[in-house]
């Protein structure tokens, strides 16, 4: 059998510098700018960037071992790494300060070790500056590979044997927990996949520098077609997140192998073709490094003044304004802190690396870096102030805290193309097909080790409901169909009661709201804008006189967020707030002379039948539930609600519904929030494939076309549980029969 490294031609001899090297570098680098500032899923099926780059630095590190042993290769590679490392580690620290001073919050450097020697990738607070810090993971396994490169070298002997164990156990890693049997969870199942699918590629670039001997073009074309069609045929076992080939370890390694064998097939006019790239190849191999560490805050800062000067409708503007905004900073970057991988190199510095240019002068360097850095971080801290916006994010996700930018609404023209349906709610649910979906998902979803959920789907009563619960750790287990805290859920049930009282004609949405016993006067806002998050209320526990260890009600914590400084005039924008529905709560409960609890009780609970459903009584220092968080029932329940609020006219008349979820002016419903894909209609509608909130435990998401509706409860709480949620939804949502049409 021959080999599968030997997909390339072997390298030039070792003192000569091979242009395919360079050729690959470039169009791997340019790939993966493209990924994060686009993030097309079928991108991640073009080119395999990440396992390129592990090859060629596989290569190149076999090569340095044969000239000058493990001890001093290890130590000049990770100085050219760790240096341009801590010139950028510097930058991320002081944007994440000013972010963090911008928006009054505690300053969040996570495990600051690991900004010397990170071993583990540093990752710090999505809100200060988290989405700087997501690709260092590459720099984290880089590292490990150096360290080591004995064994990488010592497993380049056997490609193939290299190849089939990696493989396998990929394999085992991912369709493990399907058959029952013990995978590695959390971070180890992270380090685990790492090492397998990245370190394999490594190996086979360790394989390619020593290699003598070539496959045929039989043999190149065999592997390409069957690692590639291997993987596509994969993807009906082995969910990807929104199509991505990055979600999948196992897919990513077979598309990578047989990308590589299909290089192998063109490889003459491909070193023909870096060949003639020269100096501009040469330069951005030599810049690598300032190229990934840099690309992202220059893709923030871009994606950010594209929101803020593309007029509405200018979707066709914003692909263009995006890459090329995103290359012309990242050249900024480049041309001011990219001299440092010389100096990290032992190289006299440059501002670009080509043969026959004169170093630059010692005393020019640190002023033209300082003054893009310093521009950059004071930039990026004003993008990052209060949590990124999700337009900043290639693919925005469910909007849990912030209202949808009007570029997430410009993604998608038509919702026919790209959301899946079913032809009607369904009778029963599939108990097996789902529990094992939920299985699968908690065992390959790094840091949740329990969750419990509720399915339901219907078209008054959403009847079909199917709860279940699945744990990975000992002592994490969730019952199922026990009653969990809805949490911030509640903001969906009091804007379904606003909005009754509404057709009543007791509340005027867009009426200022009127006195209220133990809430000032003078504070002129509508229920509509309390509604949309846009009353300017800061959150009660930022305000001046709150103690987190008294007991208080929700009179006075209205009282407290209505006597502070507002955030803005009510009305110009989102900012989330449980002030602004503990009032509407307080305005509920003047207006029908009923207790909060009593009207969930009569209005929600009771009519859509739902036994589990409660208002939290109990006392809570620095925390009142009420209006804003106080709802108790079962995921089923929670699901059941979730999907009834949104079709069903028990809850909502059809035109009250239809101001629950008009999305204009400020790119959120009225107590609940849009999912994506989203996009607007010709007339100017704007759409979302569905609807909910995340909240700390996880969250519920209603998708109205698939008439299907999801909760889930998941330990531990916190920003992973937060973040997750949506994909949970999705993934049991998209196992379920009777779908048509389909993204």
């Amino acid at each position: 059998m021959t080999s599968p490294s030997s997909v390339l031609t072997p390298p030039a001899p070792a003192r000569t510098r091979d242009p395919l090297v360079d050729g690959l570098r470039t169009v791997a680098l340019v790939r993966v700018l493209l990924w994060h500032a686009l993030a097309w899923a079928w991108l991640s099926w073009v080119f395999p960037a990440m396992p390129v780059m592990f090859f060629l630095a596989g290569s190149l590190l076999a090569t340095s071992l044969d000239r000058g042993g493990w001890a001093r290769t290890a130590l000049r590679r990770a100085r050219r790494l760790l240096v341009p490392f801590w010139v950028f580690g510097a930058a991320v620290l002081v944007t994440t300060a000013l972010t963090a001073r911008r928006s009054g919050e505690e300053l969040a450097l996570g495990d600051a070790w690991r900004w010397a020697l990170p071993l583990l990738p540093p990752v710090g607070a999505e809100g200060q500056q988290g989405w700087l810090t997501s690709h260092l993971w590459y720099v984290s396994d880089y590292l490990w590979l150096v360290a080591l490169a004995p064994v990488v070298v010592r497993c380049a002997r056997r490609p193939v044997l290299a190849s089939v164990v990696a493989c396998a156990g990929l394999a085992l890693l991912e369709l493990g927990p399907r058959a029952g049997l013990p995978t590695p969870v959390g971070a180890l199942r992270t380090g685990v996949g790492d090492a397998l699918c990245y370190g394999l590629f490594a190996v086979l670039g360790a394989a390619w520098a020593g290699a003598r001997a070539l496959p045929g073009r039989a043999v190149l074309a065999a592997v390409a077609v069957t690692g590639v069609g291997g993987a596509l045929a994969l993807t009906t076992v082995v969910p990807l997140d929104r199509g991505s080939l990055n979600s999948s370890w196992l897919l990513l390694a077979l598309a990578a192998l047989g990308w590589l064998a299909a290089l192998g097939l063109v490889e003459g006019p491909l070193r023909r073709w870096s060949a003639r790239g020269g100096a501009v190849l040469r330069g951005v191999t030599a810049r690598a490094v300032t190229i990934y560490l840099w690309h992202p805050a220059a893709i923030v800062l871009t994606r950010t003044a594209v929101d803020e000067v593309r007029p509405p409708g200018g979707a066709w503007t914003a692909v263009p304004l995006v890459v090329t905004g995103s290359v012309v900073l990242t050249a900024v970057a480049v041309l001011a802190v990219g001299w440092v991988e010389d100096v990290a190199g032992g190289r006299p510095p440059r501002w670009w690396p080509v043969r026959g240019a004169r170093p630059a002068r010692p005393a020019l360097l640190l002023p033209a870096a300082l003054g893009p850095v310093t521009a950059g971080c004071l930039a990026l801290s004003v993008a990052f102030a209060g949590g990124p916006s999700p337009s900043l994010l290639a693919i925005p996700g469910p909007s849990d805290r912030s209202a949808l930018e009007q570029s997430a609404f410009d993604a998608v023209a038509d919702p026919d193309v790209v959301l899946p349906t079913r032809e009607a709610p369904l009778a029963e649910l599939p108990a097996d097909v789902l529990q094992q979906a939920l299985d699968d998902w908690v065992a390959r979803t790094d840091g949740i080790d329990a969750a419990s959920v509720g399915v339901a789907s219907g078209a008054e009563r959403w009847d079909a409901v199917w709860e279940g619960t699945s744990s990975v750790a000992l002592g994490t287990g969730l019952p199922a169909g026990e009653p969990v805290l809805a949490a911030s859920l509640t903001k969906g049930v009091t804007a379904a009661l606003v909005l009754q009282e509404a057709t009543r004609g007791t509340i005027d949405l867009d009426a200022p709201v009127p006195d209220l016993d133990g809430v000032p006067p003078g504070v002129q806002v509508t229920p509509r804008q309390l509604l949309h998050h846009a009353g300017g209320l800061p959150q009660y526990t930022q305000t001046p006189g709150f103690d987190p260890d008294r007991v208080w009600s929700p009179v006075d914590l209205v009282a407290l967020a209505v006597q502070a400084p507002p955030l803005f005039a009510p009305g110009e924008q989102v900012s989330y707030s449980n002030s602004g529905f503990l009032w509407l709560g307080l305005l509920l409960e003047q207006v029908t002379g009923q207790p909060y609890a009593d009207l969930v009780a009569d209005r929600v609970a009771g009519p859509l039948g739902l036994t589990t459903m409660t208002v939290e009584q109990r006392e809570v220092p620095g925390w009142v539930g009420f209006s804003s968080g106080g709802v108790v029932a079962s995921p089923g329940d929670l699901a059941r609600w979730q999907g009834a609020l949104f079709s069903s006219d028990l809850v909502l008349t059809p035109q009250a519904r239809a101001e629950l979820v008009d999305l204009q002016p400020l790119g959120n419903g009225l107590g609940v929030w849009p999912s994506c894909p989203c996009g607007t209609d010709p007339d100017g509608t704007r759409w979302a494939m569905g609807w909910g909130q995340s909240v700390n435990a996880g969250g519920a998401f209603a998708l109205p076309a698939e008439h299907v509706a999801v909760m889930g409860y998941l330990q531990p709480e916190g920003d992973r549980a937060l973040e997750v949620a949506p994909d949970l939804a999705t993934t049991l949502a998209g196992v379920l029969p009777g779908r048509v049409g389909g993204a």
